[in-house]
């Protein structure tokens, strides 16, 4: 076995003390941190809503200046 093996764990178990996510509170597609809840934080999907507040709030910005929209959708008979 390396030493680089050897160490290794002792490595792992002290940065995994400085992360705000650890073995009790595991970051994964779950955690509220990852989901698009309204905060800066999420990205994933979260009832239909995708991104940060930031995010939504630019999308929504960006489809009010839009020339199409649900009400005018691009298609072959109005391109």
């Amino acid at each position: 076995m390396s030493r680089l093996l050897e160490n290794s764990g002792e490595f792992r178990e002290k940065n995994i003390a400085r992360n705000s996510y650890d073995n009790n509170d595991t970051y994964n597609v779950g955690h509220e941190n990852a989901l698009s809840s309204g905060d800066e934080l999420g990205k994933g999907e979260l009832n239909g809503s995708v991104g940060s507040v930031t995010d939504i709030k630019s999308r929504n910005t960006a489809k009010a200046r839009n020339l199409y929209n649900s009400n005018n959708e691009y298609n072959a008979g109005n391109a």
